[in-house]
């Protein structure tokens, strides 16, 4: 048991903060709100002053690219250092996000499933992760690994990040199935005005 005692509490219903609030947790969940400052805590509980701080639920992230640690052409790549040290940065910045107060983040390309398989397993820590793997992108779109001079990127592309762009609308599907293979929670599709339809506007 964990008791956070005498802070102020936000939570998140759209309520007033509450003023010397005590929060009691047990097995990694809320068991308790109370207002009181004391109370019959068992002798094992862990009780912390939170005097002069504020308690709120876990920050949600809708949007983010966790394993992008820049956006210069040789980052975008991945061809500015191994991929064991790009992992390893990535789990870097899955723990700082996590201390950071963001417990649950959409990870909108760049991730793969087996940060999220790790951090299930313990062996990492982060935030509850919902990721879309990749950008469903039409040739020329931001999803395409083409440089502004044309050349193709020289790396293969990571099996556990499909490739997402399509140069037709009859591409879409047998894209998705394969992002949805890979693991994908969500499907992120990244659009420009040439794929709008005939009759559907400008």
């Amino acid at each position: 048991m964990r008791v956070l005692k005498s802070g102020t509490l936000i939570d998140g219903t759209g309520s007033g903060a509450v003023a010397g609030a005590t929060v009691v947790v047990r097995d990694q969940r809320v068991e308790a709100v109370t207002t009181r400052a004391g109370g019959d805590w068992p002798s094992e509980a862990e009780v912390i002053d939170v005097s002069g701080m504020t308690i709120l639920p876990g920050l949600i992230d809708c949007h983010d690219h966790l394993a992008m640690h820049g956006y210069d052409l040789a980052r975008r790549w991945g061809i500015d250092e191994p991929q064991s040290t790009r992992a390893l940065r990535t789990a870097k910045v899955l723990q700082e996000t996590l201390a950071a107060g963001y417990t649950a983040v959409r990870d909108a390309a760049g991730l793969d499933t087996g940060f999220k398989r790790a951090i299930d397993e313990g062996l990492i820590t982060g935030p509850r992760l919902v990721v879309s793997l990749c950008i469903v992108s039409p040739i020329g779109g931001i999803g395409d690994r083409v440089s502004p001079a044309g050349f193709s990127c020289c790396v293969p592309n990571d099996p556990l990040l499909p490739d997402g762009v399509v140069s037709s609308l009859a591409d879409v599907r047998p894209v998705v199935r394969r992002i949805v293979r890979a693991g994908a929670d969500v499907i992120k599709c990244a659009t420009d005005r040439a794929w709008v339809l005939p009759g559907r506007g400008a």
